[in-house]
Order: C-alpha cells, then structure tokens, then sequence
C-alpha cells in the first residue's frame, strides 16, 4: 500500500514539474504563440511603412506574447504582384497588399465606372463604405482571405513625366507605369501608353528612358526619389488610394475570438495613425517636390469638367463595361451616386 502511495506521490510531483515546463500544458502559452513575418511595399520611412510598424508592434504587445509579428518593408520578403498568391496559399499569413494586385484572382475586384469621387471625405464614404464590404466578400468567399484594415496611400496621386503636360493629348506616345486598369484607361484617354510595372522597377526605367512616366501617389515620388529623374507632376482630377491589410483566412480563423479582436482593434489603429501621417505630410511633400525643382500641375475642379471629363469618363466607363460588364459598372456608378455629400 505505502509503494502504491508513494508512487501516486512521485508521479504527481512529477506530472507537476512536467506542467509547469515552458510551452507545456498550457494551450495559450503553447497553441497560439506564431512568429508572423508581414511584408510590406513602400520604403522606410514612408506612412505605410511605419503604421505596418504599428500594427506589427501593437499586435504584438496585446497578445501578451501569443502572437510575435515582424515587420518587412520595401519588398524585402515578396514582391507587390507575388503578395496576393502568397497569403492566397498561406505561404505568407498576414501582408500589406492592394486590391487590384487581386485581379489575377478575382478580376472583379477593384471595379470602376464613369463617375468617380470628387475628394477624400467622398472617397473615404466611398471606398471604406459599400465598395469596401464588396471587395471584402469577394476575397473572403473567392480568395481565402480576411481583410484586417484600410490604410491611406496617398492624400493625392498624379503623373510624375519627363516632360510637362496641361492638356489632353500631351501625354500622345508617351509611355506611362500605371498600377490598375482603371489607370490604364485613363492613360489611354490623354494620348498615353500605360506599361504595368513594379514601382520598385520605375527610377530605373525612367533614368533609362524605358518609360516616360508613372502614376502614384504624391508621396512616392518623394520618397522613392523619382524626382532625380521626373520633373512633371500633372494631376487631372482627384485621386487617392488605400492599401490594405490582409490576412490567410484560414490561419485567421484558427486563432482564439481574443487573438482575432487583437488582431482588427490594431488595424483600426493603424488605420488612424496612416491616415493622420499622409495629411499632414501631404502639403510638406508638395513643398518639397518643388524645391527639387519638380513643376507641379493640378487640374482645377472647373477645368476637369470642361476639358478632361469629357476625354476621360466616357473612355472609363467603355473600359469598365468591357472588363466588368455593364451591371456592376451600373452598381459602381449608383455607389458614387449614394455617397455623395448631401
């Protein structure tokens, strides 16, 4: 009896000692603890960068140490155009992506129409509102994936040109890297050639003359230096851009609800600080861009309408029903309509 015991005593002293080892017994310690490598595109430094930072960096805090995520600019880990196969397969869990890297996937993702926003607050309705809860449906149900978060590109995008241009036509046999086809019809509709590339590969193509142009946002031509080689900024209406923050959804849905709120609650955060950073750098960026000498051209509100509306919408939509079908470039354009200010 005193043996049997004795070994009941030994065997739960050891059970003990066994439980209380790191990673062992304990579900959360052990379960949910996932080193996370998250790529992102733009350089350090630039606003996406550094909300990547954040939401890396407070995922992280807020996890307790079940989640340890680490961040990846300037493309170090994957290029733009490989991101959407990556978190596709699971190869990457969590990245910072764009909607019309998708289209490969899901060629409906990113559509457009003739009408489009008149400014941020419409653009911000617009895009973070009904056409966002689309494009979400689509990678959940088409891709396999979860949108954490919008985070603000630029407060205004344009032509950055080798030589200047004012009206439509200008641009006629100039070869332009645009990064959607929304763009690419644009392009064309002022006498362009629009050339997919990586923006990785733009300085270069400019310096060399492969390409006399490139569309982006204001803030990378500043800090991508395309400015070196790019003296023209012509912008012909309003644009803006949001990247987004998407995760596998199948890692996703595998994590605690607590990990999965952690998770969205700093997108959220990351959301407001990128979208605080690109305002108040977008006036300092338009400074600097012209004390490097760059001339810098914005379409008034009037002058589109009357010269460039005429050139260019028509030309968006024929694209657009092309591409998308006449149905969804209907619901595109009824979107616009219904977040309009009122």
């Amino acid at each position: 009896m005193r043996s049997i015991v004795g070994k009941a005593v030994l065997f739960s002293v050891l059970l003990s000692l066994v439980m209380w080892m790191p990673g062992v017994g304990s579900a959360q310690a052990g379960d949910y603890v996932r080193k996370i490598q998250v790529p992102s595109q733009m350089p350090v430094g630039h606003p996406i960068t550094k909300a990547m930072d954040l939401f890396c960096k407070t995922t992280t805090e807020h996890s307790n140490g079940r989640l340890e995520l680490q961040s990846f600019p300037s493309g170090q880990l994957l290029r733009d155009k490989e991101v959407p196969k990556a978190i596709f397969n699971g190869t990457v869990k969590m990245a910072q992506t764009y909607f019309p890297w998708w289209a490969g996937l899901i060629p409906e993702i990113y559509p457009y129409g003739g009408k489009s926003y008149d400014d941020l607050a419409h653009y911000f309705r617009l895009y973070r509102g009904p056409l966002y809860d689309y494009q979400k449906k689509l990678l959940a149900e088409k891709a396999n994936c979860v949108v954490i978060a919008p985070i603000l590109y630029a407060a205004r995008a344009g032509y950055i040109l080798t030589k200047p241009v004012r009206r439509p036509g200008d641009m006629k046999g100039m070869k332009i890297r645009i990064s959607s086809r929304a763009l690419a019809a644009e392009t064309r509709a002022l006498g362009g050639v629009p050339t997919v590339m990586s923006s990785a590969d733009v300085y270069m193509a400019l310096q060399r003359g492969t390409i006399q142009g490139a569309h982006s946002g204001l803030g990378s031509f500043y800090a991508r230096k395309w400015y070196e080689v790019a003296k023209y900024v012509f912008m012909p209406r309003y644009l803006t851009t949001d990247f987004q923050i998407v995760a596998n959804k199948q890692w996703f849905d595998s994590l605690p609800p607590d990990l999965q709120r952690v998770i969205m609650d700093a997108g959220k955060e990351a959301t407001e600080a990128c979208t605080k950073m690109v305002l108040a750098m977008e006036d300092k960026i338009i400074a600097a861009l012209k004390t490097k000498g760059v001339d810098i051209y914005e379409v008034s509100r009037d002058e589109y309408e009357k010269v460039f509306a005429p050139v260019i919408e028509p030309a968006l939509r024929a694209a657009a029903v092309k591409r998308f079908g006449r149905k969804l470039v209907d619901q595109h354009d009824a979107w616009v309509e219904e977040t309009k200010a009122r």
